[in-house]
């Protein structure tokens, strides 16, 4: 969580209370025995404040620091919600669903805090490159926005360099991102190279797990690479503790049929195949669950 032990945006709360009731900071730095530098450097959110010198700072200009700090979490806790939800609607074809939900983001209170509201932005730009990419128009350039939505989140960030930089799970849902997109405009070494990349960070704590572990598997599979993509397969479906609770289990199991029919194992791509329909059947919207049937279907239809 971005905002956790952070509190340097209340600074401009106590600036603006402060304020208001015609108090100043040497008042404030004689009465609780802290440096006026001190606070405003707090102000001015030049620095993030230890609790304990908030604390006697807030009390002092009646300021209720457990409300405003309550705020920011829940105001986070909504985005994280928002965001999930969004996903889960655009992997399971509802666009305009997901569309909906994308206009709540501007009701997010963000200003505060600097690094909340720079997830905010990356999160905006994220799905502004996603739905770029289900639009599928030339004219549209999904890479755009998912290098800004980088660089919300690392000013820093350029992809030329992206193997200089370290991952947080969202970071790398956006790679992810823009290594599909840069695989759909052809540029077959940038996609080869990030997803290299993502292979070193499948870690089974990470919410994306089965997602990043599915999008691994596709790309050794497009390099002919079965057996590597069987094991990412293989140690993915090991890490699977409650089916229910595992997003993306059912895709995991579709790319291993694949393979397998790849490698004229037609038993073990039937069987794979139906673990995948089964889970998309009980787990998934019904549209994905019809798509995901034709094409098992189309695949399967030259063998008994």
């Amino acid at each position: 969580m971005i905002i956790q032990n952070d509190y340097s945006f209340i600074g401009s709360d106590i600036r603006k209370i402060r304020e208001s009731k015609g108090i100043t900071r040497k008042e404030i730095a004689e009465k609780m025995f802290i440096s006026e530098e001190t606070i405003r450097r707090i102000e001015k959110g030049d620095n993030d404040p230890r609790i304990s010198t908030l604390v006697p700072i807030c009390n002092y200009i009646g300021l209720d620091l457990k409300d405003i700090i309550n705020h920011e979490v829940n105001e986070y806790n909504n985005l994280l919600s928002l965001r999930k939800e969004i996903n889960y609607l655009l992997n399971n074809s509802s666009v305009e669903k997901a569309k909906d939900l994308i206009n709540k983001l501007d009701s997010i209170d963000a200003k505060s805090n600097i690094n909340f509201e720079k997830e905010l932005y990356a999160t905006k730009h994220y799905f502004n490159g996603i739905l770029s990419l289900e639009d599928g128009q030339k004219k549209n350039n999904p890479s755009e926005e998912l290098e800004v939505a980088l660089s919300d989140i690392n000013s820093r960030f350029k992809v030329n360099k992206f193997k200089d930089y370290k991952y947080d799970e969202f970071s790398l849902r956006i790679l992810l991102a823009l290594s599909i997109s840069e695989y759909k405009k052809g540029n077959m070494d940038l996609y080869r190279d990030i997803m290299m990349e993502i292979s070193k960070y499948l870690d089974p704590e990470l919410e994306n797990y089965f997602i990043l572990c599915y999008n691994v598997a596709i790309f050794y599979f497009r390099a002919g690479k079965h057996q590597e993509s069987l094991k990412v397969c293989d140690i993915a479906i090991c890490n699977a503790k409650k089916v229910k609770e595992t997003y993306y289990l059912n895709m995991i199991y579709y790319i291993k049929g694949i393979n397998h029919l790849n490698l004229e194992q037609i038993k073990e791509a039937r069987e794979s195949f139906n673990y995948c329909l089964a889970l998309t059947n009980i787990f998934s919207e019904d549209k994905l669950a019809k798509s995901l049937s034709i094409q098992v279907e189309k695949a399967m239809s030259g063998y008994k």
